[in-house]
């Protein structure tokens, strides 16, 4: 019985560490504040098909940090390598290159629409979204670390 007694009192303290432990703030296992750049899925590279047409791919700019007074500005670079052109191989949905993070905002999206344009495969038929700067010197660039992940995002559009 007090085995019982001691093994329910386990399983009790063991679903109260692991429910007071659970947040939608996945900001707090780190030290750093930063913003990052990604696809839908979360990754740092994609890839799309030379074929697809009116297709908006969207990319999120996520901010890492604690709950913000005033609003952050992330300020980027959208560099088309050699084999893709505006308007022929893809269109912009989003003109701006900057974005803002009002105060309780850690998501904003970036649009890109591809269009059926068959690409030359001895180029370069990338799309790279850079960050470039933040409003907040304070803000770390991509993933803290020297490798600085998540910093850019890099579409390679392919035959």
């Amino acid at each position: 019985m007090a085995n019982n007694k001691f093994f329910t009192f386990l399983i009790l303290l063991a679903a109260l560490v692991g429910l007071t432990s659970c947040t939608d703030r996945p900001d707090r296992m780190f030290h750093d504040f930063f913003v990052s750049v990604a696809d839908e899925t979360g990754s740092e590279t994609s890839r799309v098909l030379s074929t697809t047409n009116n297709m908006v791919a969207t990319y999120y700019f996520n901010l890492v940090s604690e709950e913000r007074t005033e609003p952050l500005t992330v300020y980027f670079d959208v560099i088309l390598g050699d084999g893709l052109k505006d308007g022929v191989d893809l269109e912009f949905q989003t003109a701006n290159r900057s974005i803002t993070f009002q105060p309780g905002i850690y998501k904003r999206p970036f649009r890109i629409n591809y269009l059926n344009h068959t690409v030359d495969p001895n180029k370069d038929n990338t799309v790279t979204i850079i960050i470039k700067e933040t409003s907040d010197p304070n803000i770390t660039i991509g993933y803290p670390g020297p490798s600085a992940k998540f910093s850019k995002h890099v579409i390679t559009k392919h035959n």
